[in-house]
């Protein structure tokens, strides 16, 4: 697999671009550019990025394996343009030199879920190239509005490919951690009814109906008055923490059911828990402790509902540009026009 950068957050100027490399040697490309040395895999940290004795950003730096980074940059195209090139220019997924079967075998070795598995399966077996094939032999307003329909429906699928990023916020003591585990299916954070008990990103895929998640368990907030000794431990989890909810698909801000209304930031979506604790809790409010299967069907359904995978994923033999950057190349050919069109699909077959 080809080492290969490509931005989570929406392209254009901003407060924050998060870079993700991935591929043989990530690891050791972003070790090359630091200057001071990367976290430990798991953790958020502050580094130091520099090309040719030039200093680049300083950035937030998550390493989650040695085929994928995260840098949390500076929201600016060229500061990431150059930070891209000073990785090696990344190789984009849809390179004409890979047939689309082997580009989807190659995408199907790295899956976790059923869903994603069949979908790549479909495509490795040649669904998309036949789609393709059959676009170009349409008139050019027919394979237009084919190509815009093939190109809305995948992106609709997206999160069944791409593991979507699910953050688990909120106060502390609100029960991030026990719904964490029994969402991952084991003990993977430390709970506690002592406050503060997570101070670092926890990180875990987490299979619900079918469809993989990246889930990750956050430090509470609360105000810590002192800054330093465990007080500074915990303000920085929860410093990387607000870092990486940009990131995210979905951000769960969870509350006590029955307990005082609070601000909810804004982008997070509320999930009520310890509904065992009241005689009467109000719907849709989980009990990881007393009912971890309940709380995993309520947290499924409500992820499904927001990244719009209400029904079948999977349509045996349908064609899916199943990689960010083939939606990527599908919205540019569609610019184009008539001859550039036809051109265009050839070129990719």
């Amino acid at each position: 697999m080809a080492l290969h950068a490509r931005e989570l957050t929406p392209a254009g100027a901003g407060a924050v671009s998060v870079l993700e490399v991935t591929g043989e040697g990530a690891l050791d490309a972003v070790r090359g550019l630091a200057k001071k040395g990367i976290p430990e895999p798991g953790c958020l940290g502050l580094v130091q990025l520099c090309d040719a004795g030039e200093e680049l950003d300083e950035a937030l730096c998550l390493v989650l394996g040695p085929e994928r980074v995260e840098l949390h940059l500076h929201g600016s195209p060229v500061l990431l343009e150059q930070v891209v090139r000073a990785l090696g220019g990344g190789a984009a997924d849809g390179s004409g030199t890979v047939s689309l079967e082997e580009e989807a075998r190659r995408t199907l070795s790295g899956t976790r879920s059923e869903a994603a598995a069949r979908i790549l399966l479909d495509q490795a077996e040649g669904a998309l190239s036949r789609h393709l094939a059959e676009l170009t032999l349409l008139d050019e307003a027919r394979a237009r509005r084919g190509l815009a329909e093939l190109l809305s429906d995948s992106r609709g699928i997206a999160a069944v490919l791409v593991p979507p990023r699910v953050i688990l916020a909120g106060p502390t003591n609100s029960g991030k951690s026990t719904l964490f585990n029994a969402l991952v299916g084991s003990e993977r954070a430390i709970t506690c009814e002592e406050p503060g008990t997570t101070r670092d990103l926890v990180i875990a895929h987490a299979n619900l109906d079918g469809i993989d998640y990246e889930l990750v368990d956050t430090a509470g907030e609360r105000e810590t008055p002192e800054w330093t000794g465990p007080a500074a431990v915990e303000r920085a989890g929860q410093a990387a923490a607000l870092a990486l909810r940009g990131s995210a698909a979905v951000v769960f801000w969870l509350e006590r059911a029955g307990g005082a209304e609070a601000r909810v930031p804004e982008g997070c979506e509320v999930l009520k828990t310890h509904a065992d604790r009241l005689p009467e809790p109000p719907p849709g409010a989980v009990s990881a402790l007393a009912d971890p299967r309940g709380a995993r069907a309520v947290v499924s359904e409500r992820l499904k509902a927001s990244l719009g995978l209400g029904g079948s994923t999977w349509v045996a033999g349908r064609a899916v540009l199943f990689t960010p950057s083939l939606c990527a190349w599908a919205a540019e050919v569609l610019k184009g026009s008539s001859s550039e069109l036809r051109g265009g699909i050839l070129a990719r077959l």
